[in-house]
């Protein structure tokens, strides 16, 4: 009698499990391997270093009988150890909502002349010290993202009109809640796509000012090529920065792709500080998921009447190969 009472409750059991909603799981992973030759006026910089980064991205989906479609995405970083993007979105006709540890609508929506370069490297500002101090000007238009706990909401899409909201906190201690607004606009001009952004993100802070962040840009492909530029401002205590970018891109076929991008960045307020940067770069598709970066950046770093003492004045080249894949 126990057994056979037992055997049915087993059978309950997998009825139970069969009836109830089963979520579509998708698995994929990339890895990347690069060897780069530094050369600067920072002799401590100076070097041939080979590094690795790697990622799995586990996504569990699962569509409601009313239409609404749950996703539960787990994104690590394999290399650090470390959490990427972990958080949850619910979509429907009404739009998506996204909890979580993830981007904000200042990142899904920014825009940055530099992304249509993979591999660009903008040097190492420390200081010659060799602490962890970083020199504060900015090194690219795009919208201060990061993966921070938020929620954000995202409108369906209207035409060519893409729009989002979000709102996040950092640590009680440091009074660091932000909010962030971001859209996207797509036509199509002359046969060529068009593309307009705009983001814009606030951060409380605890002291005299906020930090007020903006990025736009405007991106155009025709065909093979791509051509994009942008700008980005950011103020706050001490920051006045603004930044502009441009790049170019062209799909020569067989799987290869050059491109080329500049960077300009110039504090105000820090009289002297400025930023600049060019790279080239060649990125050849070797096979399905397998591909191949070369990259040559040039930067220059000038520390002008920055408040922070410890920075000095930083140029120099990064050349760089890079093989990827993805799974």
């Amino acid at each position: 009698m126990r057994k056979y009472l037992l055997s049915t409750s087993t059978l309950a059991g997998a009825a139970l499990l069969s009836s109830a909603a089963v979520a579509d799981v998708s698995i994929s992973g990339t890895f990347e391997w690069n060897y780069d030759a530094r050369d600067s006026n920072i002799v401590s910089h100076d070097g041939n270093v080979m590094g690795q980064e790697s990622d799995v991205d586990i996504n569990f989906t699962n569509k409601t009988d009313s239409g609404l479609t749950i996703t539960a995405a787990q994104h690590f970083d394999t290399n650090s150890a470390g959490q990427d993007d972990v958080f949850m979105s619910i979509a429907g006709g009404f739009g998506t909502i996204k909890l979580g540890k993830t981007d904000g609508a200042n990142e899904n929506y920014e825009s940055n002349a530099l992304s249509l370069v993979q591999e660009e490297e903008g040097g190492t500002l420390y200081s010659i010290a060799g602490s962890t101090t970083t020199a504060t000007i900015q090194t690219s238009t795009g919208g201060e993202g990061g993966n921070n706990q938020q929620v954000s909401y995202h409108i369906p899409a209207m035409g060519g009109l893409t729009a989002g909201i979000s709102s996040g906190t950092g640590s009680i201690a440091s009074d660091n809640e932000f909010t962030a607004f971001g859209m996207k606009y797509a036509l199509t001009a002359g046969g060529a796509a068009v593309t307009l952004g705009y983001s814009t993100k606030t951060t409380e802070t605890t002291t005299a000012a906020d930090n007020d962040v903006s990025s736009m840009g405007i991106k155009i492909v025709m065909d093979a090529l791509s051509v994009m530029v942008s700008n980005g401002t950011k103020e706050g205590v001490d920051e006045d920065i603004t930044t502009n970018a441009a790049a170019i891109s062209y799909d020569l076929g067989n799987g290869l792709v050059v491109s080329a991008g500049s960077v300009s960045s110039e504090d105000d307020l820090d009289a002297g500080e400025e930023y600049d940067m060019t790279t080239y770069e060649a990125a050849y598709t070797i096979a399905s998921g397998l591909s191949a970066v070369v990259n040559v950046s040039d930067f220059d770093y000038e520390n002008g009447t920055n408040a922070d003492n410890s920075q000095v004045d930083i140029n120099g080249t990064n050349t760089s190969l890079t093989i990827k894949a993805s799974f």
